[in-house]
This record gives structure tokens, C-alpha cells and sequence, in this order.
């Protein structure tokens, strides 16, 4: 029954039964008309012999007919086969000496060889025609795996067949579709290498600039007082410190986009996460007066995140509403629950964003044009949306120009 779902040796038996259904029919019919033939020459074989008898014996002319009409009895058949075998002719002996039967063996075996002949020409043609079949969807097979070797996976294997041919059809179009699948993610992977080499490549060459001119200064000018001294080299620091946040922030994101961080999820109260990056900047904020104040539900609120990479996307985007609001400016951060969601927003009293440059803050080194931060190099708030999100968080932002800036960081909770 395996075998019998398979549309081609379905196609093929059938064919082959009504094939030999016929010859079947075919050899009844000859074999009757040889029966006939052989009939015949017996009757004449027979009529010779009662003829020679009654030549010599008329008077036999009224017995003898019935010995070769009727059926013969033990005694007869005994008596004449004792007469018979002292001249030769008993059941072993040579066809050759029975004149009639030899002749019709010798016509018989010349026509028989002909027909089988004549029967397996069109059974070969059968065979043929159906292997055809067979090898053409082979064919098409090798076709594709051509095309797929070529790049070309357009070329689809049509799975409305039944039977193996079938079965191989779609793990043949499956198996194309993943190859394509890892070949489009290795393409991916080149131009998102090749865009992270242009990205530090150009991110690295201002500082590099900058670094080497201090340098060049320093060397250049033995007599520099030491003031003046002192500032090329904090200038320098500075310099090097940007170069050292940039490098790692890149990594952080190449690690992240590539997928090879795995997150160490914890039931965390949210104040948490967020109390430590509120520490971490809080000397950056006393330096331009600023305050920052928790509001809302800091002790019931959990969540399953990775406190460590959750604080690690607040410090940049508290940062970022650090640099870009005014001396004694306020920056409040927000904790809310619902049955659905946590929410963190966190608001500042800042400079805001222009409404064409919201849609981009998130983007890999997009620089606000009305950045106050002439030094901005646009990679934190980048780094922040994608260590939220792989932590099945979103971020969203609103913003007006001159009355600051709103992040809206929201998870969902799981319900079972």
C-alpha cells in the first residue's frame, strides 16, 4: 500500500493489467484457432489412415469409422499399445515420428516466438513512456537544485501531487526556503558588520583628530606653562573617556542586535533599577542644581527584567534629560501599575525635540540639530530601546521644544 500511493506505479500497474488483459484475450483467441488448425490436420491425419485401411479391407468400411468417433476402452487401448510399442511408438518416443503433431510443433514454436515478441514490444513502450514520466520529474528536481546553487529560489516544486514525488516537492521548496532564509541572515549579518566598522570608524575619527592635535600642541611647545598644560591634557582625558564610552556602548549594541546576550530575568522590585541610576548620576545633576524625584508606588511594583541591564537603559536616557535641561531644571520619574502593565516615565523640564527629529532619536548615532550638547554622540538612546525591548519592554517619547522632553518605558505583564 506504501507503494500503491505513489501516482506513477499506480499509473504504470494499471496500465500493465489492462496491457495484459488484452494479450490475455489475445492468446484465448490464437490459441483457439491453433486448437482448430491442429484439429483439422488430425482429422486429415486420421481420414488417411481409415482410407489406406479400407483399400485393402472394404469390408471394415462399417466398423471403423466408430474407433475414431468414440471413446476407446482399457482393453483396446492395452492391446493396441502392446502391438504399437514392438514398432516403436509408445508414449516416449520422438514428436519426430508423429508426422502431424511434428509439423504442427514446428509451426506452433516459430508463431509463438513471434508473438511473445509481438507481446513485449508494446509492455517495453509501457515502460518507457512511464519512466519518462518518472525521469522528467527528476528532471525538474535537478532544475531546481541548479537554480537554488545559482541564488535563484524563485523556481517552486508544485506540491499538489500525491505520493513521495510529493513529499520530496515540499522538504525540497522547505529546504530552499531555510537556505535562503540563512543566506538573506548572512547577507544581513555583512552589511550590519560592515555598517558597525563605518559607525566606529567615523565616531572615532573626531576624538582621534582631537587627540592628536593635543599631542602635536604638547610636544610642539616645550615651554607651555603648566595651566596651559593641564587643560590640553584634561582635554585629552575627556577625549579619551568618549572614546572608551563609545567603544563600549558599540559593543553592548553589536552583542545585543547579534543576540548573544542572554538576559538573567529576576522578580525585581522596580524601585530598584531605578534608584541605582538615579545614584550613578546624582553628582552630574548636583553640578548644574538639578533635581530628580521617584514618584509613586516604590515598593510594590515588581517585575521580571534584568535589573542590571534595565539600569544600565535608565542611566542613558536619564543622562540624555540630564545634558539637555537647564541649570536648576527638574527631572521626575514616575512608577505606575495596572493589571496589564508597569509603566516608568521619566519627564523632564528641558530643551525638547523638534517634531521631525522624534521619530529618529533612537536611531544609531542620530545627533538633535538643536542639541545644546555640541558633543552628543546619539548612541544612548539607541543602546536603551533595544536592551528594553529584548527584555519584551517598549519605549516611547513625547516633546515639545522649550518645555521638555516625556520617556515612557512599558512592560507587559503576563497573564495566565
Amino acid at each position: 500500500m506504501t507503494v500503491f500511493r505513489n501516482r506513477e506505479f499506480k499509473s504504470f500497474a494499471w496500465k500493465l493489467i489492462l496491457v495484459m488483459c488484452i494479450f490475455a484475450l489475445f492468446t484465448c483467441i490464437y490459441a483457439n484457432l491453433e486448437i482448430e488448425m491442429f484439429n483439422n490436420e488430425l482429422i486429415n491425419h486420421n481420414t488417411a489412415i481409415v482410407g489406406q485401411i479400407l483399400s485393402n479391407h472394404p469390408e471394415l468400411k462399417t466398423e471403423l469409422p466408430k474407433y475414431f468417433t468414440s471413446e476407446p476402452t482399457d482393453k483396446e487401448i492395452e492391446l493396441g499399445r502392446s502391438i504399437m510399442k514392438t514398432y516403436g511408438y509408445h508414449e516416449d518416443a520422438n514428436i519426430v515420428i508423429q508426422p502431424t503433431l511434428s509439423n504442427f510443433y514446428s509451426n506452433f514454436s516459430d508463431k509463438i516466438s513471434l508473438y511473445a515478441l509481438f507481446m513485449l514490444i508494446p509492455i517495453l513502450l509501457l515502460t518507457i513512456y512511464e519512466y519518462r514520466k518518472i525521469y522528467k520529474k527528476i528532471k525538474s528536481i535537478s532544475l531546481a537544485s541548479e537554480k537554488v546553487i545559482d541564488g535563484d529560489f524563485s523556481y517552486l516544486l508544485p506540491v499538489d501531487i500525491e505520493g513521495d514525488f510529493g513529499i520530496l516537492y515540499n522538504n525540497f521548496n522547505q529546504m530552499a526556503h531555510r537556505l535562503k532564509l540563512s543566506l538573506d541572515r548572512l547577507n544581513q549579518d555583512k552589511i550590519f558588520l560592515k555598517n558597525i566598522i563605518s559607525d566606529i570608524s567615523h565616531q572615532l575619527k573626531t576624538p582621534l583628530a582631537s587627540l592628536i592635535m593635543f599631542n602635536d600642541i604638547l610636544i610642539g611647545n616645550e615651554g607651555l606653562d603648566k595651566d596651559d598644560r593641564r587643560k590640553f591634557l584634561e582635554k585629552s582625558n575627556s577625549q579619551l573617556n568618549r572614546m572608551q564610552w563609545l567603544i563600549i556602548s558599540l559593543l553592548k549594541m553589536t552583542r545585543l542586535e547579534a543576540g548573544v546576550i542572554e538576559f538573567k530575568k529576576k522578580h525585581t522590585p522596580l524601585i530598584s533599577p531605578i534608584k541605582n541610576s538615579v545614584d550613578t548620576l546624582m553628582m552630574m545633576a548636583n553640578k548644574k542644581n538639578q533635581t530628580i524625584k521617584i514618584f509613586g508606588d516604590t515598593k510594590n511594583v515588581y517585575l521580571n527584567v534584568d535589573s542590571e541591564w534595565l539600569s544600565e537603559a535608565l542611566i542613558n536616557i536619564i543622562k540624555n534629560c540630564i545634558e539637555h535641561t537647564d541649570e536648576n531644571g527638574k527631572i521626575d520619574i514616575y512608577i505606575s501599575e495596572t493589571p496589564l502593565l508597569s509603566q516608568i516615565v521619566i519627564r523632564d523640564t528641558g530643551e525638547g525635540i523638534a517634531p521631525k527629529d522624534i521619530p529618529h532619536i533612537f536611531e544609531r548615532f542620530y545627533a538633535v540639530n538643536n542639541s545644546v550638547k555640541s558633543n552628543s554622540i546619539g548612541i544612548g538612546l539607541a543602546l536603551s530601546k533595544l536592551i528594553i525591548e529584548g527584555q519584551n519592554g517598549s519605549i516611547s517619547v513625547r516633546s515639545k521644544l522649550g518645555k521638555g522632553t516625556e520617556f515612557t518605558i512599558t512592560f507587559l505583564k503576563k497573564i495566565f
